[in-house]
């Protein structure tokens, strides 16, 4: 490491960013993409100088959120020898060859092998590299990647490892003896806004992917039986990609009498969502962050999740409940939500709760700060 910084501190202009992730949007919308584009977004709002690197299944250019967008072919020729991961160094080789020869200032990677690629051409040239790590690095699951030897580069030589939440960071520091930094994903709290009002029957709003097990739906779908015990007008609301059928197929009657399937819908529908819902719930395990979390709130609505896990983290008790991973416990802490729902100063409660995390006026200026070295010694 030991990146000479001095034109980047000295800057009077704003940097040249570029931002790189196997995928991007339109064709893969995750977590990890809304992260990418929306960062952008901000960066370029700030006045800075960002382009964005990525695969595509055909190769071109966009302009989104403000930032140049190049795709690169996906290739899947390493597939052999790096199975689950080929496609990412395949990838982080292709952006390294294209970078190699571009002027930029910082290089922030979102995947684990153009890290590797950012923390090699930073110790040749006069780049800060940068990676955000989007999941949890517990060592066990580290080590048995394919990529396992370029993430312990990654750990070694980058000059600024950012985790998302607490709970990532303490798996990085415990696991692998590097110090992090740690830095949440944003929300804009002008997209994100209350709606005129709730819906008029108790709905508990779920945005996840339905199909994927760390999202707990199968834990949710017991409570909320459960709960219409208490309240048999409760509906639940399933907003997030996946298809449903699988789970719902096992859930108990009184859950598929509750549900309202809506699929995943744009951002705007997205928000009026939050905005009706009485509560969101994020039952997730290893969870890194929990972005629905801070975008029900910035929408005034309370939030219920598991104790003990990175979303919790991101409220207090005024707003939301965390709670043990029992049905039971899950349909006390959405019964205490609906509650708290109904308080008159909720929604600026919860607005509270959500501002320190907005993208442009308290994440994007300590990005800022990490991108010009000033968040204190890089380890080596």
């Amino acid at each position: 490491m030991g990146t000479n910084l001095r034109s980047i501190d000295e800057r009077s202009t704003g940097l040249r960013v570029a931002l790189t992730h196997v995928f991007a949007w339109p064709e893969v919308r995750r977590g990890g993409e809304r992260y990418l584009h929306e960062l952008a977004g901000a960066l370029v709002e700030a006045g800075h100088h960002v382009s964005i690197l990525a695969t595509g299944s055909q190769p071109g250019r966009a302009r989104i959120a403000g930032a140049e967008v190049r795709y690169l072919p996906r290739r899947s020729a390493l597939h052999r020898w790096f199975p689950g991961q080929g496609h990412e160094i395949a990838f982080a080789a292709q952006a390294l060859l294209r970078l190699g020869s571009h002027r930029f200032d910082i290089w922030h990677a979102l995947g684990t092998a153009d890290a590797a690629a950012a923390a090699l051409l930073s110790s040749v040239r006069r780049v800060r590299s940068v990676y955000t790590d989007l999941g949890i690095p517990d060592r066990p699951y580290r080590g048995s990647r394919s990529d396992w030897r370029l993430h312990e580069f990654v750990v070694r030589r980058i000059d600024d490892y950012i985790c998302l939440s607490h709970t990532a960071g303490d798996e990085l520091r415990r696991g692998f003896g590097r110090e992090p930094v740690v830095l949440g994903g944003g929300v804009d709290i002008r997209t994100f806004h209350p709606a005129e009002r709730r819906h008029p029957t108790p709905a508990l709003l779920f945005a996840s992917d339905v199909s994927e097990a760390r999202k707990n739906a199968a834990l949710l779908f017991k409570a909320v039986a459960l709960l219409r015990e208490r309240r048999p007008q409760l509906e639940l609301w399933l907003a997030g990609p996946g298809d449903p059928a699988d789970v719902l197929s096992s859930a108990p009657r009184a859950t598929r009498d509750a549900v309202v399937q809506l699929g995943a819908g744009s951002l705007q529908s997205l928000t009026d969502l939050y905005g009706r819902a009485w509560v969101t719930v994020l039952p997730s395990q290893l969870e890194a962050f929990g972005l629905v979390v801070l975008e029900s709130l910035a929408c005034g609505t309370p939030v219920v999740t598991l104790s003990h896990t990175a979303p919790a983290e991101l409220f207090g008790p005024d707003v939301g409940v965390a709670c043990e991973p029992t049905p039971e416990a899950l349909a006390d802490a959405c019964d205490r939500a609906i509650e708290m729902s109904m308080r008159p100063d909720i929604v600026e409660a919860c607005r509270a709760t959500a501002s320190p995390h907005d993208w442009r006026t308290s994440v994007v200026p300590r990005i800022e700060e990490i991108y010009r070295g000033r968040t204190g010694p890089i380890q080596s």
